[in-house]
C-alpha cells in the first residue's frame, strides 16, 4: 500500500505536496550534485590514474557521460506512454548512483589489470541508466517548478546544489590528496565509496518522497515521431545550436580534468579549493541569471552565458604550467556562466516545445548534441596522441583553441536565431 501511494496515488497532489515534492527535488539536486562531481571530473581522472589508464584513455571516459545521453533517444519510448513516471525515474537513478559508488569499491575484490575493465564496466552501465532517465527527470523537475517563479526557483535550487557541492568536494579532495602524499591513496577512494554510497541511499529516499505532477498527455510513439523536432521549424534553430555547440565542445572538455592534474601539475586540493570559490561565484552567477530570466528571454540569458564560458574555453588554450597560477580565474569565470546557460537552456527547449511532446524535444535535442559531443571527443582524443608527437604539451591546448573558436563562431551564426521565449 505504501509503494502505491509513493509511485502511484489515487488522487493528484494537493497544493502542499507539490511544495513538499519542490522541497525534496531542490535537497534531491545538491546530494545529486556531490554523487556526479565524485564520479567525474578530477576524482574521476585520478581514480583512473591510479589504476594505470593513460592521458587518452582518461579523456575518452571522461566522454562516457555523454555517450549516455545518445540513449535520450529511448526515453521518448519509456516515458512518454506513462502517466506516472516517478517509479521508472526512481529505479534508473537508483543504477545510476549506486553503480558510481561500486565501481571505487572494484579494487577490494581484486587489483591488477582485471580492476580497470570492471570499473569502466559499471561506469558504463550507471551513465547508460543516467541517459535513459535524464529527460524523464528533467521533464518532472520542469512540472514542478513555480510557473511564475521559474528562474528564481531554478536559482534557489542550483545555488543550494553548488554551495553543498563545492563544500563536499574541498572536504573530499583534501582528504584524498593526504592519503595520497601518505602513499595509500586508494584509502581516500575508499572514502569516496562510502560518502557517495551513503548519499546514493539518501537520494533514493528524497526521490521516491517527491510528489510528482501527473502528466496528461500520454501516447505510443512511432520511431518516425522521433523525426518531429528535426521537422519543426520553429523549433529547428534551437536544435541546431544545441547540436554545434555540443559538437565544438567535445574536442576539449574531456581532456579539462587530466589536463589540470597531469600537465599543469595541479593538486586535488588546489582544485577543489578553487572550486569553493567558483561555486560561491556559480550562486551568484545563477542568482542574477535566474533574477533577469523572469524579465528577459532564457534565448539571452543562452547567449550571454556562451559568450562568458567560450572565452574560459580559450583560455585554457593560453595556460601553461608557469601560469597554471591563473587557472582559478578560468575556473571562477566558467562557474559563474555555467548554471545560467545549463538552466536557460532547459527552459528554454520547454518553452518552445509542444505540450504533448516535450520529452520527445527533450530527449532528441540532447542525444543529438551528445552524438555530437562524443564523435569529437572520440576524435580529439585519437588526434591528441598525434599532435603529442609533434607538438609535446601543446596538443591539448590545441584542442581548446579548436573548440573556442568553433564555439563562438556557432554563437554568432545560429546563437542570435534563438527563438525568445520565457
Amino acid at each position: 500500500m505504501r509503494l502505491n501511494e509513493l509511485f502511484f496515488p489515487q488522487e493528484p497532489p494537493t497544493q502542499a505536496q507539490l511544495q513538499s515534492g519542490r522541497g525534496c527535488i531542490v535537497a534531491e539536486g545538491a546530494v545529486a550534485a556531490v554523487i556526479y562531481s565524485i564520479g567525474t571530473g578530477n576524482f574521476l581522472a585520478g581514480y583512473l590514474s591510479w589504476l594505470g589508464a593513460s592521458l587518452s584513455l582518461c579523456a575518452a571516459v571522461a566522454m562516457i557521460p555523454q555517450f549516455g545521453c545518445v540513449l535520450q533517444f529511448i526515453s521518448p519510448f519509456v516515458f512518454e506512454r506513462l502517466h506516472h513516471r516517478k517509479l521508472a525515474i526512481w529505479l534508473l537513478c537508483v543504477i545510476f548512483r549506486f553503480s558510481l559508488g561500486g565501481m571505487l569499491l572494484v579494487p577490494l575484490l581484486g587489483g591488477g589489470a582485471a580492476a580497470l575493465p570492471v570499473v569502466l564496466a559499471l561506469y558504463v552501465l550507471g551513465f547508460l541508466a543516467a541517459g535513459i532517465v535524464t529527460p524523464g527527470l528533467q521533464h518532472m523537475v520542469l512540472a514542478l517548478a513555480p510557473q511564475e517563479h521559474r528562474g528564481s526557483f531554478f536559482a534557489h535550487k542550483d545555488i543550494l546544489a553548488t554551495c553543498v557541492n563545492g563544500a563536499a568536494t574541498l572536504v573530499l579532495g583534501r582528504q584524498l590528496d593526504y592519503f595520497t602524499a601518505a602513499g595509500t591513496p586508494y584509502t581516500g577512494y575508499l572514502v569516496l565509496a562510502v560518502v557517495c554510497l551513503g548519499l546514493a541511499a539518501l537520494d533514493a529516499f528524497l526521490l521516491a518522497n517527491v510528489h510528482e505532477q501527473p502528466v496528461d498527455f500520454v501516447a505510443r510513439l512511432r520511431p518516425v515521431d522521433m523525426l518531429r523536432p528535426v521537422r519543426d521549424a520553429a523549433y529547428r534553430p534551437l536544435l541546431l545550436y544545441t547540436v554545434l555547440g555540443g559538437l565544438m565542445g567535445g574536442f576539449s572538455a574531456p581532456f579539462l580534468s587530466a589536463y589540470q592534474l597531469r600537465v599543469l601539475g595541479l593538486s586535488h586540493t588546489f582544485i577543489t579549493t578553487v572550486g569553493v570559490v567558483a561555486a560561491l561565484a556559480g550562486m551568484l552567477g545563477s542568482w542574477v541569471w535566474g533574477r533577469y530570466a523572469d524579465n528577459a528571454s532564457w534565448a539571452r540569458i543562452v547567449r550571454l552565458c556562451a559568450g562568458g564560458t567560450l572565452g574560459c574555453t580559450l583560455g585554457w588554450g593560453l595556460l601553461r604550467p608557469a601560469t597554471a597560477w591563473l587557472a582559478p580565474v578560468l575556473m571562477i569565470g566558467t562557474a559563474a556562466c555555467a548554471g545560467g546557460s545549463a538552466m536557460a537552456g532547459m527552459n528554454l527547449q520547454y518553452a518552445c516545445s509542444p505540450a504533448a511532446s516535450k520529452t520527445t524535444y527533450i530527449s532528441v535535442t540532447s542525444a543529438l548534441a551528445s552524438m555530437a559531443a562524443c564523435a569529437s571527443a572520440f576524435l580529439g582524443t585519437a588526434l591528441q596522441p598525434l599532435l603529442a608527437a609533434s607538438v609535446g604539451e601543446l596538443s591539448i591546448p590545441l584542442l581548446f583553441f579548436a573548440s573556442g573558436v568553433g564555439g563562438l563562431l556557432n554563437l554568432l551564426l545560429y546563437g542570435n536565431k534563438l527563438p525568445d521565449a520565457r
